[in-house]
């Protein structure tokens, strides 16, 4: 066997216009109300469950207060940090690369190539058209 097909990772970067602090700001905001929901329903289902839970068992009453807390206060942990990367976005400058995810492709190897050459790939984006395809070694 002199060549082989491999999965490799694919970066996928974001060139900084206006129309992209736009899109982030509404991902972000969609993250946030999600996780403001999801807080309301954990209240909503604590308020719901606990009084008969507490009167059936307390000490299982008060595991389940104690997890219901929990839970919300990771959600209000993420919220924190979306809001934070909100205030963010108003510092990329335009023109700036971003890194926005990591897709897959298939490339073939063979016998011979450079190996890091080949694993590195990066699409570089302007307002959701693909402008660049990088190819090769990172740059140190």
């Amino acid at each position: 066997m002199d060549k082989i097909t491999i999965k490799r990772p694919v970066v996928w970067k974001a060139v900084v216009t206006d129309q992209l602090k736009e899109e982030l700001r509404q991902e972000l905001s969609r993250a946030i109300n999600r996780l403001d929901m999801e807080i309301q329903q954990l209240e909503f289902q604590g308020k719901r469950i606990l009084p008969e839970l507490e009167r059936q068992n307390l000490k299982r009453a008060m595991e389940m207060r104690q997890q219901i807390e929990e839970e919300k206060q990771k959600r209000r942990q993420a919220r924190e940090q979306l809001t934070e990367q909100m205030l963010d976005i108003d510092k990329l400058e335009t023109g700036e690369e971003i890194a926005r995810g990591t897709l897959d492709s298939w490339t073939e190897v063979s016998v011979g190539d450079d190996l890091s050459a080949k694993l590195y790939v990066e699409i570089v984006t302007k307002d959701d058209k693909v402008i660049e395809l990088r190819e090769g070694r990172l740059e140190a």
